[in-house]
């Protein structure tokens, strides 16, 4: 009696789904007019591509068009319905099984239509579905707006789990690598129509914040999620006492950045989410989040969780065919940059055309399922990364087309955002935010032949051993989290990945890419033998360099010692705008080619090399001269006074981790009836403290600011 009893229920939320069509009937009546115009055109090239199926009159392929709706709104749900909670696998299998099935049943059904055999149903079904999916996708027919995804909104809000309050939420999203004078000119432009309305309609205001160094995601986010970055030097960093090698988007690395950080007072502490982030936020849940992987024991989730992808008939294949698009799309975009000698630019070639269709169709569209899922939940506070601005920018420039393109689609999510909040079970506030930006600039490398690890190696005499850290992992980071916790799940699915990645498995944790950056392990010096003489970690245009010759941090009367001239020479050296180190006798200083800049005493020395960084770049520098695990040397690149182009030390044109041009300048899009309470923002550190204010202005506490180190009470 319950299964008839939730059967009747379904149906009762279908017909009630139509009846209160929430853009009304007119539209009702105009999206199913268009829907049936593109399934008789599909139908009928099926009919004509596939000899096996006979039609012998225009009325025939009507009536077979309203069956093929009536199943797939009235059978179709049920069936996967049945198989979700086995396997994520079967569900996929169940949705091909069942529109061949459609297909092959037409002939007793329907009059004047007739499918010879199987191989006829197969093959139509597939040519149906792709006919319509590419036809839908030419008229631009909303899939947001769509029966199903309206029936999956219905459907979620009324589930037992769901938490009804009308205590807002508060939904962060993160657009990764996106500067607030890059989105205040597409703004301009008439790009980013969903964030431009909200700021001509007056509800949100775009705030900026400084991004003190390093201006790189994990320690930003460290900052913006837990309030404190202070031992973060640099995406990837070098530990001297335990010759550790340390790099952000490595799980294991990760999860001891957020042991370093986390005073169990993060942002998402009371019942919060995390989705696609480097750290957790002291979240309850995470969900495609390094620092929750290295755990050993999170998954991407149920095989029920995905029945809302599944459940519209041709969902699979439009992702799939906007991902093949999105590699085409990437491979004629590289090769117009060629042929057009636009610069700077760099090679773009395969897996990277992979790595952008996964980062930016797939993984956006299971992030923004995810986010929607817990907003249908009730979740209080949710933080989402979309990286997908970042990673095309980083190849292809942060003001060029390509990452236009992408931006664009973020902001398609967040309509998407806006819409479903009207079905969730609280109402949501929004903020959008970045964690730094990026600077143009062709590579230290592309302009001077050679890598700063070869110059500085050069420099001691070439006899050095030498260990760098240069390896392109960010455009890997989002897939291999994916992968890691999408083969942690349970069902046929998961098992089948775990065996076709496993040559390509450690520890549990899927590793796709390059395999350039083998961390040497955390175990004291004395028990793995020699350290390299050498050590370079890029972040951009950062670079910290470490000498093995002592433990401890070497002062310049040091390395003057050890390696006479090598700071002089390094500092003279074309690409190099500055270097960071510290003296025994006048503590931090900044040398230049020209001058010097005495950081603790306010004292320059010829010209300040510090100037053309901007009025916040002495602050910065030290900032990261107090850190632990700083570089001997943190060097920093040239910045060209007219292009504001900075000369990456690894192998990316669009870069950020240093200070120059616009990767320090961060942005925050907020709601237009909140009050920022510091004024500028400086530092990530500032933006938690901001967030976690209006967050208890809303009811949503994170914990006694008390306990937080260097916060002031802003009570």
């Amino acid at each position: 009696m319950s299964a008839l009893r939730r059967l009747i229920d379904f149906y009762g939320i279908q017909a009630h789904l139509l009846w209160e069509w929430r853009a009304g009937r007119r539209a009702l009546l105009k999206r199913g007019l268009f829907s049936f115009v593109i399934a008789w055109i599909s139908f009928a090239v099926t009919a004509w591509a596939i000899p096996g199926i006979l039609v012998t009159d225009v009325a025939s392929v009507a009536i077979a068009v309203v069956v093929i709706a009536l199943l797939y709104a009235l059978v179709r749900p049920i069936f996967l319905a049945l198989v979700a909670p086995i396997s994520l696998l079967l569900v996929g299998v169940a949705s091909i099984v069942f529109q061949v099935f459609v297909i092959g049943i037409l002939g007793p059904l329907v009059p004047g239509i007739d499918v010879t055999d199987v191989g006829a149903a197969f093959w139509g079904s597939w040519v149906f579905a792709i006919v319509h999916t590419f036809l839908s996708a030419v008229v631009a027919l909303d899939q947001e707006q769509s029966y199903y995804a309206s029936l999956v909104r219905q459907l979620a809000v009324r589930r037992a789990d769901v938490v009804r309050t009308d205590q807002p939420g508060l939904v962060i999203v993160q657009i990764d690598g996106l500067s607030h004078p890059v989105l205040r000119n597409q703004v301009r432009a008439g790009r980013v129509p969903v964030m431009s309305r909200w700021l001509r309609a007056r509800r949100m205001r775009l705030g900026r914040w400084e991004v003190m160094l390093p201006s790189q995601t994990s320690a930003s986010q460290a900052g913006i999620l837990h309030g404190d970055n202070d031992r973060i030097p640099a995406f990837r960093w070098y530990e001297k006492a335990t010759r550790r090698l340390l790099v952000s988007n490595r799980p294991h690395d990760a999860a001891e950045i957020v042991r370093r950080v986390s005073n169990g007072e993060g942002l998402l502490s009371r019942g919060g989410v995390s989705i696609g982030n480097l750290v957790t936020g002291d979240a309850s849940r995470s969900f495609m989040t390094m620092a929750a992987l290295a755990e050993g024991t999170r998954g991407i989730g149920r095989p029920r969780d995905f029945y809302g992808f599944f459940v519209s008939p041709h969902n699979y294949l439009r992702v799939v065919f906007q991902t093949v698009g999105e590699i085409g799309k990437e491979l004629v975009q590289a090769r117009r940059q060629a042929r057009a000698g636009i610069e700077p630019r760099m090679p773009r070639g395969f897996p990277y055309p992979i790595a952008r269709a996964v980062t930016n169709i797939l993984l956006r569209g299971l992030q923004t399922s995810l986010i929607i899922e817990e907003m249908y939940r009730g979740t209080p506070v949710i933080y989402a990364d979309y990286t997908d601005y970042d990673e095309i920018a980083h190849h292809s420039g942060p003001e060029r087309a390509e990452a236009f393109d992408a931006l664009d689609g973020v902001d398609r999510t967040l309509g998407a955002l806006e819409r479903a909040a009207a079905d969730a079970a609280r109402p949501y506030r929004f903020v959008v935010l970045s964690d730094h930006g990026q600077t143009l600039g062709a590579t230290f490398q592309q302009r001077y032949g050679v890598t700063l690890q070869d110059t500085v190696h050069a420099l001691m005499g070439g006899r050095a051993s030498v260990e760098s850290a240069t390896g392109r992992v960010e455009e890997w980071g989002a897939v291999n989290t994916f992968l890691s916790e999408f083969t942690r799940g349970i069902g046929v699915g998961p098992a089948i990945a775990r065996r076709a990645l496993r040559s390509r498995t450690r520890d549990g944790l899927v590793e796709l890419g390059r395999r350039v950056e083998a961390a040497p392990p955390a175990e004291p010096a004395a028990a793995v033998g020699e350290a390299p003489d050498l050590v370079v970690c890029p972040s951009g245009n950062l670079a910290l360099i470490y000498f093995n010759a002592r433990v401890e941090r070497l002062t310049v009367e040091h390395l003057a010692e050890l390696h006479p001239g090598l700071v002089e020479a390094l500092a003279n050296h074309p690409g190099i705008g500055l270097l960071l180190v510290r003296s025994e006798a006048h503590g931090a200083i900044a040398v230049g080619r020209r001058g010097i800049r005495y950081l603790d005493a306010e004292r320059v020395v010829g010209e300040d090399p510090v100037a053309p960084f901007g009025p916040y770049a002495i602050a910065s520098l030290r900032g990261l001269d107090a850190m632990d695990n700083v570089g001997d040397i943190a060097a920093i690149s040239v910045l060209d006074p007219d292009t504001e182009e900075v000369a990456a030390f690894e192998e990316l044109i669009g870069s950020h981790g240093g200070i120059g041009g616009w990767q320090t300048k961060g942005f925050i899009l907020y709601p237009a009836d909140w009050e920022v309470t510091e004024d500028p923002l400086l530092g990530a550190p500032a933006v938690y403290r901001q967030l976690r204010s209006w967050m208890e202005a809303m009811g949503l506490p994170v914990g006694p600011r008390s306990g937080v180190e260097g916060s002031p009470d802003l009570r």
